[in-house]
């Protein structure tokens, strides 16, 4: 077998899907171009919320049928707020609550001793914005377990290799996070 240059072998040396970093200017990572935190103020797609996860279409009312084909999310992995006492932050669309679980699977592999915190998903009490995604179960805010702002940037950008559609790191409090349809 000829010898190849040890350079021309480098990509093989590298696990497939994993953050490599090689000094400054040359890295190679998952981010899609959006490095290994989204900042604040920062959304992913750099598109409108409308744009990528859709607009509200019809509030779902607590009591309704689409009320009925909610999923409730039943994890260890999720602390839940559950300010209201209703368990509305864990009624979600499937679509919303794969991302959910899936993005609370990153958050364990990246802080060991932390869990995903869901703050608000499921809005029937009307407490967000007129066309909100929360009205319809399609969006999600959400902190860590510790309630470390530090780590905010770091979660937006596991959210997004969640597979959330739209996710915001909207202010030192919490991200959001929505789904299609």
């Amino acid at each position: 077998m000829a010898r190849r240059p040890l350079w021309l072998l480098l990509p093989l040396l590298i696990p497939v899907g994993c953050d490599a970093d090689f000094g400054e200017g040359l890295s190679l990572s998952r981010s899609r171009g959006l490095g290994s935190a989204l900042e604040l103020g920062q959304y992913y797609p750099p598109i409108a919320e409308a744009q990528a996860s859709g607009v509200l279409q019809s509030p779902i009312a607590p009591g309704s049928r689409e009320s009925a084909r909610l999923t409730r999310v039943r994890s260890e992995r999720i602390v839940f707020k559950d300010e209201e006492g209703t368990s509305a932050d864990r009624m979600m669309t499937a679509r919303l609550a794969e991302r959910t679980l899936a993005l609370s699977k990153l958050v364990e592999g990246e802080w060991p001793d932390v869990r995903l915190r869901v703050t608000d998903a499921w809005d029937s009490d009307a407490e967000h914005g007129g066309k909100s995604l929360h009205y319809e179960a399609r969006a999600v805010d959400m902190t860590t377990s510790d309630l470390d702002s530090g780590k905010l940037g770091r979660l937006a950008r596991l959210a997004v290799e969640a597979g959330f559609d739209w996710v915001y790191f909207e202010n030192r409090q919490h991200v959001h996070a929505s789904v299609r349809r």
